[in-house]
């Protein structure tokens, strides 16, 4: 056993709340004694601090992971790390004022949208959106700011809309807190064909009961956020902290929502395989596999 970092995001945000939780798992489970988790600006300099040895564990949006190792913009060189299991599958969505004309992604062609730091996990995935809705040049207009900033944005009306993450977090409550929103809605059409594009997302709701003043469930797109480790990390700490992880499943989505149907994603990897843990080209740790294999969780 010994103590670790985990490198998150910032201290609003889902990841910092989910790493708090994860290091509670693990430790609890003999798997750590400890762990500090530590803030930073997203998924690429979480792979980078990984991979440098910086930290033990990373959380990251699952769309980066190929980009890393291959070194990939916004990566300037390959950085060396592997998947060793989902954290989630949480919906991201577009909020605007609940006193905004706009009702639906399609009409934010062309107008400002907060969308976090430049090489975040967030600001891809709004590349990945827009890109999708065929969308170039003057169409996308992104503010690059923290979450709260962007919120901050939008309550002044510096921006027209603001990309959030998986809810509840803290950002989005005191958004809420702040002022009233409303979550635009999204075309089915526009769903299906960019979950047909990346592997790594999925259809997703926006729960209502997360969302003050929604009456119903909001269809949204869904992305897979993982854990890394350095590609070469040690076997015998992997498979630790992924049986750990998997056992912890239930007790994770009992604690916060931002888990709801964790042991469900987990367990798509028996009719799926490994696509299911590491999509697309992103690389599966092989003690993780192993880990998973033995929890009878891989077909």
């Amino acid at each position: 056993m010994t103590n670790i970092r985990i490198t998150s995001s910032d201290a609003l945000s889902t990841f910092f709340t989910q790493a708090k939780l994860v290091a509670d798992v693990l430790k609890d489970a003999g798997a750590i004694d400890g762990a500090e988790v530590l803030t930073s600006t997203g998924s690429v300099i979480n792979a980078e601090r990984v991979a440098r040895g910086e930290a033990e564990l990373g959380f990251m949006a699952s769309n980066w992971v190929p980009r890393a190792v291959k070194g990939a913009d916004p990566f300037t060189a390959p950085t060396p790390v592997s998947i060793v299991t989902p954290l989630n599958a949480g919906p991201l969505f577009f909020v605007a004022r609940a006193d905004s004309p706009l009702s639906s992604v399609r009409e934010l062609k062309g107008k400002p949208i907060a969308v976090g730091h430049t090489n975040s996990g967030m600001a891809q995935h709004a590349i990945n959106i827009v890109k999708g809705l065929g969308w170039s040049g003057a169409d996308i207009q992104f503010q690059h700011d923290s979450t709260f900033d962007g919120g901050s944005a939008l309550i002044d009306g510096h921006v027209a809309a603001q990309l959030s993450a998986p809810i509840p977090s803290t950002h989005f409550t005191e958004l809420c807190d702040r002022v009233a929103i409303k979550v635009l809605s999204f075309d089915a059409a526009d769903i299906a064909a960019l979950c047909k594009t990346h592997p790594y997302y999925s259809p997703a709701l926006v729960p209502a009961d997360c969302v003050p003043g929604m009456s119903k469930d909001v269809p949204a797109l869904g992305v897979l956020n993982v854990i890394v480790a350095a590609a070469k990390a040690d076997d015998a700490f992997v498979h630790a902290v992924v049986s750990a992880f998997i056992k912890g499943a239930a007790r994770l989505e009992a604690a916060n929502p931002l888990f709801r149907g964790l042991p469900a994603v987990l367990a798509r990897a028996k009719t799926i395989g490994k696509a299911a843990l590491a999509p697309g080209e992103a690389p599966l740790h092989p003690a993780a596999e192993r880990a998973f294999r033995e929890a009878g969780l891989l077909a």
